[in-house]
């Protein structure tokens, strides 16, 4: 078998390599190694005030922010026993619905040299960079900045835009919906679509899915006993290229499981499609019914009444937050000693859990559609690089 390395896979959140063996043209096995340096922010926020670990979380990512900071908040209201009120619930779901909107329009970028025509990529990709403008704007508007919204926080938002300003993004939103009806019919014609694309609409492969909600998370529809976490150089010790990783894998139940847009479509919606390409197909999907439910959410809220809980008191305790990240099941864990401080956190991010599945679905492609496939997964890889090797 003759090796090929991608020391720099493009296009990709993150920095990571792929190391492919092939055969004949076609790949056997698949390496897909994070480089990226370990931030530790599990450790950062040990001793901190709980509101200061939920700003900080949010800096994970550039692109999971509200994700993370939906999660933490969540994590530490379950642990000191309290729920935001339901303008801070409608107003929080709004923040990770944009969130996933973002982050998925940023993917359609990074994946359209995989998978449509050059005569039509250019087009797409400047309506996709006007949406993602629009969308982020929403953001601005209701969580204070772009990304890493600074008015969530624990027990609902510390502040909320103006009648005026919440108003104005109502009556824009015909708009947003307009100009991903234009990206969405592009995205979706087979006209406009490469090779790489057709080869990954003829390879079918189902496997377990995880997802515990639709739209927002649930903790109740996810055991974290049954999640099993492993450095990547253990679980890949076959193979002398795993001692260069620094990310963990998380196994489900024991078993490799995917995460993400196309789970929650199997999960919550009749989803059939099984090939590679149902990954792009799902993730157009799941932003059409995001954008939906974003109406319906600014439609509930009631700017009269109140966005955050009262009185808040921190104490000891255990919490656990579950969100459907852009990318899938996010977990945080979080424990509170006798002063309300953090005595430990614990992050479980979807790359974790769609890390080994992207290397066994990489197996009998070619070289090009393998490389588009670790794209179609969306790897997000500063959250997944928690791994501190000592030499």
């Amino acid at each position: 078998m003759g090796e090929v390395s991608i020391d720099r896979v493009c296009r990709v959140a993150g920095e990571a390599k792929l190391i492919l063996y092939e055969e004949d043209g076609i790949v056997q096995d698949a390496l897909f190694i994070s480089m990226a340096p370990v931030r530790g922010f599990e450790k950062m926020v040990v001793g901190k005030n709980p509101l200061f670990a939920v700003e900080a979380v949010m800096r994970i990512c550039g692109l999971c922010h509200a994700s993370h900071g939906i999660a933490a908040s969540e994590a530490i209201e379950h642990a000191i026993g309290i729920m935001p009120p339901r303008n801070g619930l409608l107003m929080r779901e709004a923040l990770g619905l944009v969130n996933r909107i973002q982050s998925h329009a940023m993917l359609f970028l990074m994946v359209a040299g995989d998978l449509i025509k050059e005569e039509k990529r250019n087009e797409v990709l400047f309506k996709l960079m006007d949406f993602h403008a629009k969308v982020s704007d929403v953001l601005l508007k209701l969580g204070g900045a772009a990304t890493h919204p600074p008015n969530l926080t624990v027990g609902g938002m510390l502040s909320v835009p103006k009648w005026s300003v919440f108003n104005n993004i109502k009556a824009r939103f015909p708009k947003i919906m307009e100009a991903w009806g234009e990206i969405e019919e592009i995205l979706t014609d087979e006209d406009f679509q490469t090779e790489v694309a057709d080869e990954l609409r003829g390879v079918k492969r189902d496997n377990g899915y995880l997802a515990t909600s639709l739209f927002y998370g649930d903790r109740f529809n996810i055991n974290v006993d049954k999640i099993e976490l492993e450095p990547y150089y253990d679980y890949r010790k076959d193979n002398p290229h795993s001692k260069e990783a620094t990310t963990l894998i998380a196994l489900y139940d024991g078993k490799m499981i995917e995460a993400g847009p196309r789970a929650r479509m199997k999960v919550y919606r009749e989803f059939n499609d099984s090939s590679l390409y149902g990954l792009h197909t799902a993730r157009v999907e799941d932003t059409r019914l995001a954008l939906l439910r974003l109406e319906e959410v600014l439609d509930e809220i009631k700017m009269d009444e109140p966005f955050r809980t009262k009185n808040i008191i921190f104490g000891p305790g255990k919490g656990i937050g579950v969100y459907e990240a852009p990318r899938g099941t996010l977990v945080h864990l979080v424990e509170l000693g006798e002063e309300g401080r953090v005595l430990s956190s614990k992050i479980i991010v979807p790359t974790m859990f769609n890390l080994p599945l992207m290397e066994e679905m990489a197996k009998g492609l070619s070289v090009r559609a393998a490389e588009a496939v670790m794209r179609l997964y969306d790897p997000c890889i500063p959250c997944t690089t928690h791994v501190v090797k000592l030499r």
